[in-house]
């Protein structure tokens, strides 16, 4: 009976974790919560003016000059609530030392909050796109069902990673200033602004074993193609499982010889 009582005490803890996460975020504002909805409409919007009107860049086999705005943001929504998770997480355990000092919570729920906080966001953000494909496209499919799924692998994929960087960070400080720079390398070499088409055979190799290139296509294969993921995105969930066990492991093995950096 009390460990049922410390799991629901946790998990009420968590509740309100989240909350603050959220609102912290937004304090001041005039706006307030309702950032959550403007920032992505307003990234559509512009996206859409910018590569529809202005550049008309145009996808093979796309004729709607909307269709490479709506397609870049597919991926790009993921890919930033991907980027926010690990970005957070590498700074988690040093902007909440007291907590980890002083609360009986679990340490490891301490990275989780902000990684989990960003479902919120991308939620709201992959509702806009839905709505505008729609909308600009035409474009509907059952198959966005399967969408909670691919954004619970990428909550898996982050977690993992997180994890990972919430303890590499205390020991290796740097490690946080060279994150931002990483990501955008990894942005860059995942096919999110051009085709996979436009790979170099060479390179194809490394694409094909990138986990975020197949996880963004299934994103993108719901949304804009209104078609089934490929198999890749199976891989992409098997390998964040393995890493989020591992991850975990390597967590609460060293939390504690971490505790004494903060």
């Amino acid at each position: 009976m009390n460990n049922i009582n410390d799991k629901l005490s946790h998990i009420h803890a968590l509740r309100l974790l989240i909350k603050r996460e959220l609102s912290s975020r937004y304090k001041g504002t005039i706006m307030g919560v309702f950032w959550l909805f403007l920032q992505p409409l307003i990234m559509v919007i512009v996206y859409s003016f910018v590569f529809s009107v202005i550049m008309k860049v145009r996808m093979p086999g796309m004729d709607n000059s909307y269709h490479f705005a709506l397609y870049l943001m597919a991926a790009m929504m993921p890919f930033v609530a991907f980027q926010d998770s690990l970005i957070a997480a590498s700074n988690s355990l040093f902007v909440n030392s007291t907590l980890l000092h002083k609360s009986t919570l679990p340490p490891l729920l301490i990275p989780f909050v902000p990684m989990l906080a960003t479902l919120v966001t991308e939620s709201i953000s992959l509702l806009i796109i839905i709505v505008a494909a729609f909308l600009l496209l035409d474009q509907f499919s059952w198959y966005l069902l399967l969408l909670p799924g691919l954004v619970l692998i990428r909550l898996c994929l982050s977690v993992a990673l997180g994890n990972f960087l919430a303890i590499l960070s205390v020991f290796i400080q740097d490690l946080r200033q060279a994150l931002g720079l990483l990501l955008t390398m990894l942005l860059f070499l995942t096919p999110v602004f051009y085709p996979v088409s436009m790979i170099p055979k060479n390179f194809v190799f490394w694409n094909n074993i990138n986990p975020l290139f197949h996880l963004l296509d299934a994103y993108r294969a719901i949304m804009i193609r209104a078609e089934l993921p490929g198999v890749g995105v199976l891989y992409v969930a098997a390998f964040s499982l393995i890493l989020l066990a591992a991850s975990v492991f390597f967590f609460r093995k060293t939390i504690e010889r971490a505790k004494e950096f903060i």
